[in-house]
């Protein structure tokens, strides 16, 4: 990812619920229009596996926290 990218998602993140709800919702109606080709399996695997990984590190993370 872009330095733009995540500076979008950094300040993203500090909306208030609400604000990225509706910033959501854009972004999946603006998608929607867009010309992609659909997933391959390969490319659905790797988000999959992205995901996991993270979610691993969320659960350490809050197993860190509530050892203390």
């Amino acid at each position: 990812m872009h330095a733009t990218s995540e500076n979008i998602l950094a300040a993203f993140n500090q909306l208030p619920e609400i604000e990225k709800h509706a910033i959501a919702s854009e972004i999946i109606k603006q998608v929607a229009l867009l010309d992609i080709p659909p997933l391959t399996d390969e490319a659905l695997t790797e988000i999959a596996d992205a995901l996991f990984v993270e979610h691993d590190k969320m659960e350490a993370a809050d197993a860190k926290s509530k050892s203390r």
